[in-house]
Parts: structure tokens; C-alpha cells; sequence
């Protein structure tokens, strides 16, 4: 809570800021609320089978409180807290201030648990109660900020819980090491290195067989929800009682020596509890859900507990309720049972008949009546619950059936949903594990599914479907598109995988054509008829596979696309072109020969030739278009370059010397040796090589040229190849 207020100093006022502590911390992860009264906190313990009465507390003010744990790793979810210091110190990061001088006494009783010389800050509960059975038992956590730096000190915090009463000599420390008679301190749960205040390991060896107890021990050194650098995991004390007798419990921390550093001890709250005779179901297989038996199936168990062996054997009376029918749903439970002598624990079957028809899930529930009637009257110690369910049952809904291929769809089955469901074999099949899978059949196939009721111990359940694939055709392929003439006899020529299959064929085009067999024909067809013709290949019952191909009926094919007239130069080679269907070639423009073959052009000679070309739509033949050929000397057919020279003086060929016709120039040429240097470059060849670089003659051998040639039409054109000079 915040308070604020304006003090006056000369002429101007302060503005103050008093933080007011609330008995209850929060906005934390474990919520403490301080100073509660005795009754309070003994009654919080309070459990099962425990009167408790006469709560006294002897504690400051703020040392003890209840807390309730949202997250931490504390290990207990609420309760109430003893400490030698503030508790609201508690509910905070490591390290914090957890440390608080209550300057309160200590216990004496402590200090020979502690072997410390004196106590201080001691808070102390103590009640009266009466157990309803033959052991007290309650769970707590132990926490120091004597770890880490004290263990195995002299500041060996210590606590109690102290019990007195029928059967006991004096008190008895309940708070002890599980299997030991150890007292739980500082230096007997620990991490087992001593701290910088430590006076060396035996401090804690000494405090008996085994110590210290790392086991138990929790670092929070860091931790974010506890301020206790170090405390216990949770521990469970526990004492023998006679029934229906008064016993006084003092459960009492105090620092030991030093009041610094402060501890503190939670208890579970409901955890003080007197149950001493139990009762636990299982079913065949363990299970962390509710145990369960089935109809039919292989049993399950109850088994009644006591919490101690005794030399006398112990008749426990039963009690049966929930919603199961003795007789029906279990076979009879006796009335009674008995704990053999010297025995901690009997079992005893729960069996479930099996039934000719599911009945649904039904509830036993068996309880434990004391035998220990305290006021005179009797008390139920203990009960538990066992489910009685039907066993697997579960069938396939889906008949037998024929599907198309390449066809999916979900099975249906009939059974619980707490069943696990597998099928096999997994061929076509999206997701095994689940109740309805959605299958996609790749052959004729057999699928077994199977239903098991978990940790039931019954055998599954299966069933079986067939599922035989009709054939679809794999591939339909109509044919490639046809051009053909009036009154020209046409067949389709469909391919259609597998050529094995039994398929069902429907043709439809126009003018209402339609057939229904693969190969459909057509006798005369007219222009009319031109169009797309459809075709549809299905298996009985099946959605067809559908292609198609085009029809164009015409009076006389179209001619020829050509380009003419075509140029060639001197001794050039190429094809003769034209574009269209089924082309034959004539030399002639009527009459002659026809001839599939292009016809090869004669241009070693300058002059015109003319070639025909047709072409033809099935017996139908268009006319002859002609292709005009020119040949004629091209820019650089003229150019002359000699294939060797010698340049000796004798005055025949002492040059490499170009000729060329006037209406070309020579532009640049380039001569280079075999190793690619350029041995001679002239830009207008206005004067021969004669075979020499930088004016020094060259060895004979092969020079390579490279002529570039400015053409009378504006184009350029290149020469290149190889000479060879002679000495």
C-alpha cells in the first residue's frame, strides 16, 4: 500500500513516499500471507483421519504465514511456513533479503539436534491431536540461507517436529533423513562441500552413517521464485500412533548461533493425515489414467495396505458403491479381507465377466472401513475406483466393393474412439494410425484393420475388407490433327494404354457425329464435317479419359508457303525451302515427275533456274508454285589468293599478291605464324607481303590470313585460310 504526502520546508512543500508493507506479498510466484493465528495454521495440516485441538504458536509476528504456490520449483503447492525471519522476505529471486534478526528466543530443545550452543529466532506450532489410525504422516520442505556458504559450519540450522504421547518415551523427532535416524539440518541435506564459513566436512559426516545427503539436497542458487539459496527435496515424516489416543505435536525452526542468516520449513497443507489402512486399483497393465478392467479380459487388482508390518493378522471390512452391478458388470468381491501377520499388504482379483453386448463404461468403487471407532463411531480409511469397460470391439462398415482406379475414399468403421486403430498392408493408405483412413487403392487388395483397448490386456479386434480395382485406361492419345480433302475416306487411329484393357469408346464431332468403337471412320466426309472430334475411353462405371483431335476437310489443299526468288553465290549450298504438308517437288511446271526429295541447286554457274513445289492433302494435290533460283558471283567471288608464294628474286611469284574486281576493297588483312603472332598487317592492300617481319626474311613453312572485304552492296565479308612460303 502507498501513501503520499506533501511536508512544508521554508517556502516549499516535498513530496514524501511511504510504502506501507501488506501482511500479504504479491504480484510474486508463490503468494505468502504473514502472521496468521495458531488455530489457523494447525488446521490448515489438518488431513484425512486427524482432530486437531489446543493450537498454540510461539513465533514473531511476521515469521510465520500460509503461502500458495502459482510456479516454482519449491515441490509444494501450498501450505504453511515456519521462519527465523520475515516470510514475505521469502517470495523472491535468489539472492534476496531473506534475512531478518527477529531477536526472539530460540528453542532449547534444538540446540543438542543442532549441536549448536544456543538458538535464536525460534517459531514454534504446537497442538493436540487424535489419530483415526495406527501412523501420523505429513510432507515438508526444509529451506536455509545457511547454504551454501555455512555447510558443515557451526550455523547448522536446525527444526523438529516433535511428537509426545501414548506409546512414545519422551519426544521423538519425526523430522529425520528417509531410512535414518539423522535429524534434517543444514549439515546432514546438503551439496556436500563445505562452505567458506565451514569448519571442514566431518561437521557434517559426524551427524551420522551416510552424511551428508546430497540426494535430497535442491541448489537455488539464481532460483526465481525462492529466496533460500538451498532447500530439501520434499520429505515425508512420519511416526506410529495408537488409535483414538491424544498425542501433542510441536513443530518448532530456529537459527543456530548465528541470527543472521535465517531458515525456514513449509508443510504440505492436508497432508497431516492418519490413514493407516489403504486401498489402490490397478488394472492388467499400468496405467497413469484412471485404472480400468474389461469385459472379458484379463483382471485387474485391488490391494489393501496397512502402514506397518505386525506380528497379528488384520480383517479389514469392505464397502462396495459407484455404478457397477455386482454380479453384472464384476464377479462379487468378498465382504472382508486380511492382511497376513507380519504382512504390510494383500490383493485380492477384480474380474469383469464378458458380456454378449456392449454395456458402456461403469464405476466400482471400494472403500476401506477402520477398524480402529474412534467416539464410537466407524470411519471409512481409504477407497478407490476401478472402471469396468467393454471390451475392443469394432468393425468395418465398408463393404466389399469395386472402385475405379486411381479413386480414393474414407473407410468407415464402426468402434470407440479410445481404441487405437491400425491397418496394413500400407499400400494406398494416408495415415495407418487413425479410426477412418482415407485409402487410394493402387491394385486388388486385402486391408485388415485392428483395434486394441490399451494396458487392457484383451486381445484386439479386427476385420476385413476387399477392395478390387476396375482398369482405367492409362493412356488415350486421339491422334495428331488431320487435313485431307472432300470424299477422302478418313479412319482415327487412337492409342490407348494398356491395349489389353476391356474399354467402352464414344466418338462425338459435328453434324451429330458419334460411334462407339475405337477405330471410327468417316466415308465421305464433306467441309462440313471440319472440326474437333472428341473421344472418351472408360471402364464400366468409371469416369472416362478424355482426348481429342482436330478434322479440317477441305476442297483442295492450300498451296505451299515458299519465298522466292532465292539468291545463291557462286559454289554456295543450301536447301531449297517451303513450308507445308506432304510436299513434292517438280523440275517442270506441268508435267514430269514428282519427287519427295529437295531438289539440289546447281551454283557453280551464274545464271536462273526454276523448281516447283506442291503439296498434298491425302490422294488431293494443289496446284505447282514455283521457286525462282538466281545465281550469281557474290562480293569477294572474285578475289584470288594464290595457295603459295617464293620470294627468290627470280621474279616469278616473289609476292603474296591479292587480286580482286573492282567494285570490292579490301578492306584490312592480318598474316600470322603457327604460333598465332602477326607477322604482316596492312589496312589497304595497296603493296604485296613478301614474306619478311621488321625486314628480316621468315623460314618457309604454312602462314595463316584473315581478309576482311568492304562489298560493293555495303556488305562486309571475311576470308580466312592458309599459305605456304617457299625459300
Amino acid at each position: 500500500m502507498l501513501y503520499f504526502f506533501l511536508r512544508k520546508t521554508g517556502t516549499a512543500y516535498t513530496l514524501l513516499l511511504l510504502l506501507l508493507v501488506s501482511h500479504t506479498a504479491l504480484n510474486a510466484q508463490v503468494l505468502i500471507t504473514a502472521d496468521q493465528a495458531a488455530n489457523t495454521l494447525a488446521q490448515r495440516l489438518a488431513g484425512q483421519g486427524i482432530t486437531i485441538t489446543n493450537a498454540s504458536l510461539t513465533c514473531a509476528g511476521g515469521a510465520n504465514g500460509r503461502f500458495a504456490v502459482q510456479s516454482s520449483n519449491l515441490g509444494l503447492d501450498s501450505g504453511i511456513v515456519l521462519s527465523t525471519g520475515l516470510v514475505l522476505n521469502i517470495n523472491q529471486a535468489e539472492p534476496g533479503p531473506t534475512s531478518a534478526a527477529n531477536n526472539t528466543p530460540g528453542d532449547p530443545a534444538l540446540q543438542t539436534l543442532s549441536g549448536a550452543s544456543n538458538t535464536r529466532d525460534a517459531c514454534i506450532l504446537e497442538f493436540d491431536m487424535v489419530p483415526k489410525g495406527d501412523e501420523v504422516r505429513f510432507d515438508y520442505v526444509f529451506a536455509s540461507e545457511e547454504y551454501i556458504n555455512s555447510v558443515c559450519g557451526p550455523y547448522n540450522d536446525a527444526f523438529a517436529f516433535f511428537i509426545s504421547g501414548p506409546g512414545i518415551t519422551g519426544t521423538a523427532n519425526m523430522a529425520r533423513v528417509p531410512g535414518t535416524n539423522i535429524p534434517v539440518t543444514v549439515n546432514s541435506i546438503n551439496n556436500g562441500i563445505p562452505g567458506s564459513l565451514a569448519g571442514g566436512l566431518a561437521n557434517c559426516t559426524n551427524m551420522g552413517p551416510g552424511s551428508p545427503f546430497t540426494a535430497y539436497y535442491v541448489d537455488n542458487a539464481g532460483g526465481s521464485t525462492v529466496a533460500y539459496r538451498g532447500f530439501t527435496r520434499v520429505l515425508t515424516a512420519a511416526s506410529a500412533v495408537t488409535p483414538c489416543q491424544t498425542y501433542h505435536l510441536k513443530l518448532t525452526v530456529a537459527d543456530a548461533q548465528n541470527a543472521l542468516y535465517d531458515s525456514g520449513v513449509f508443510i504440505k497443507a492436508g497432508s497431516l493425515q492418519s490413514a493407516s489402512f489403504t486401498v489402490e486399483a490397478q488394472g492388467p497393465v499400468a496405467t497413469s489414467t484412471q485404472p480400468f478392467v474389461a469385459r472379458g479380459c484379463a483382471p485387474g487388482s485391488l490391494t489393501f495396505r496397512r502402514a506397518q508390518a505386525r506380528p497379528a493378522a488384520q480383517t479389514l471390512q469392505l464397502q462396495t458403491g459407484g455404478n457397477a452391478i455386482a454380479g453384472i458388470d464384476y464377479l462379487a468381491l468378498p465382504a472382508t479381507v486380511t492382511i497376513p501377520a507380519n504382512a504390510i499388504s494383500v490383493s485380492i482379483p477384480v474380474t469383469a465377466p464378458a458380456s454378449a453386448t456392449p454395456m458402456g463404461p461403469r464405476t466400482l468403487k471400494v472403500s476401506v472401513v477402520s477398524p480402529y471407532n474412534c467416539n464410537g463411531q466407524a470411519a471409512l480409511s481409504d477407497s478407490a475406483l476401478i472402471d469396468i469397460v467393454d471390451k475392443p470391439q469394432a468393425a468395418i462398415l465398408t463393404p466389399d466393393t469395386s472402385i475405379c482406379a486411381g479413386a480414393s475414399f474414407s473407410m468407415r468403421v464402426q468402434g470407440s474412439n479410445s481404441l487405437e486403430y491400425s491397418w496394413s498392408p500400407a499400400s494406398g493408405i494416408g495415415n495407418t494410425l487413425v479410426k477412418e483412413p482415407v485409402v487410394t487403392p493402387l491394385d486388388n487388395i486385402n486391408y485388415t484393420m485392428t483395434a486394441n483397448l490399451p494396458n487392457s490386456g484383451c486381445a484386439p479386434a479386427s476385420d476385413t475388407v476387399t477392395i478390387n480395382m476396375i482398369p482405367a485406361p492409362s493412356v488415350v492419345d486421339a491422334g495428331s490433327d488431320i487435313d485431307l480433302c472432300i470424299n477422302t475416306p478418313v479412319v482415327f487411329q487412337p492409342q490407348v494404354q494398356p491395349e489389353s484393357g476391356t474399354f467402352d469408346y464414344r466418338w462425338s464431332g459435328p453434324k451429330d457425329f458419334s460411334a462407339m468403337v475405337k477405330n471410327a471412320e468417316i466415308i465421305a466426309p464433306q467441309v462440313d464435317n471440319s472440326g474437333w472430334y472428341q473421344l472418351a475411353v472408360s471402364s464400366p462405371g468409371c469416369p472416362p479419359v478424355i482426348d481429342s483431335v482436330y478434322l479440317n476437310v477441305v476442297v483442295s489443299p492450300p498451296l505451299p508457303v515458299v519465298v522466292s526468288p532465292v539468291k545463291y553465290c557462286i559454289d554456295e549450298q543450301k536447301p531449297l525451302q517451303a513450308s507445308g504438308k506432304d510436299l513434292s517437288w517438280y523440275t517442270e511446271a506441268q508435267g514430269g515427275s514428282a519427287s519427295k526429295e529437295i531438289p539440289v541447286v546447281n551454283s557453280h554457274t551464274a545464271g536462273r533456274q526454276t523448281f516447283y513445289v506442291t503439296q498434298s492433302y491425302g490422294d488431293c494435290e494443289s496446284e505447282r508454285v514455283p521457286i525462282a533460283v538466281v545465281v550469281e558471283r557474290c562480293c569477294g567471288d572474285d578475289l584470288f589468293v594464290p595457295g603459295a608464294f617464293s620470294p627468290n628474286g627470280d621474279g616469278l611469284n616473289d609476292a603474296f599478291e591479292l587480286k580482286l574486281d573492282h567494285d570490292s576493297k579490301i578492306l584490312q588483312i592480318d598474316i600470322f605464324n603457327r604460333w598465332g603472332q602477326r607477322v604482316f598487317q596492312q589496312y589497304s592492300f595497296n603493296r604485296p607481303w613478301d614474306g619478311t617481319f621488321h625486314g628480316q626474311p621468315l623460314q618457309p613453312g604454312s602462314y595463316f590470313y584473315s581478309i576482311t572485304i568492304s562489298c560493293r552492296d555495303d556488305r562486309t565479308v571475311y576470308k580466312k585460310g592458309d599459305v605456304i612460303l617457299i625459300r
